[in-house]
C-alpha cells in the first residue's frame, strides 16, 4: 500500500552516502620572522606563485585585493582564487577557497603562522570541507599535490632550503 495519499506521488530518495575526506596539512618552516613571514605571503604572492598553478600561465598576477585572492592574466583578464574570511595580521588568514572547483562550494584554506624560534616561521596551511565539493576524493587528491608545491615555492622564496 503506497503510504502518500496521491497514488502518483514521488517516493522521497534515500538519503545519500558521505564520504569522510581527510583535511589536507601542510607545513613549512621559513627562515623569517613572523611579521616578514607573513608579508611575503600576502604582499608578494606575485613573485613566488607557481605559475603552472594558475589560470592564465606564463605573465600571470596573482594577489591579495581587498577581500579576495585574485589573478589577472596577462590579457588583462581575471579570476577569483578565494574569498578573504578572516585576516589577523602576522598570524592567520583564512580563505573561502574556490580555485580548481565550483564557486558555490567554496572550501576552507587556513594558512597560520607561528614563531618557531624567534628567528624562524612555522607555516601551516590546513585545507578542509571536500565533502562540499561534487567529487570530494578526486578533489582531495589533487590539492593534496597542489598545496606542497605551491608551498614548497613560498619557502624557497623567503630563503629556505
Amino acid at each position: 500500500m503506497n503510504s502518500s495519499l496521491f497514488s502518483h506521488a514521488e517516493q522521497p530518495e534515500p538519503a545519500k552516502e558521505t564520504i569522510s575526506v581527510p583535511d589536507i596539512v601542510v607545513e613549512r618552516r621559513v627562515p623569517r620572522e613572523l611579521h616578514e613571514a607573513f608579508n611575503g605571503f600576502t604582499e608578494y604572492v606575485h613573485l613566488w606563485w607557481p605559475e603552472e598553478h594558475t589560470q592564465f600561465g606564463e605573465g600571470t598576477h596573482p594577489e591579495f585585493e581587498s577581500d579576495a585572492l585574485t589573478e589577472t592574466g596577462p590579457a588583462g583578464e581575471s579570476a577569483v582564487w578565494a574569498t578573504v574570511a578572516k585576516r589577523v595580521q602576522d598570524s592567520q588568514l583564512l580563505l573561502g577557497w574556490m580555485g580548481r572547483h565550483s564557486p558555490q562550494t567554496p572550501t576552507s584554506v587556513q594558512i597560520s603562522f607561528s614563531s618557531a624560534d624567534g628567528t624562524s616561521t612555522l607555516v601551516t596551511l590546513t585545507h578542509s570541507g571536500f565533502n562540499m565539493v561534487a567529487d570530494p576524493v578526486k578533489t582531495q587528491d589533487e590539492f593534496s599535490v597542489f598545496w606542497p608545491q605551491v608551498l614548497d615555492r613560498y619557502a624557497r622564496f623567503m630563503g629556505a632550503r
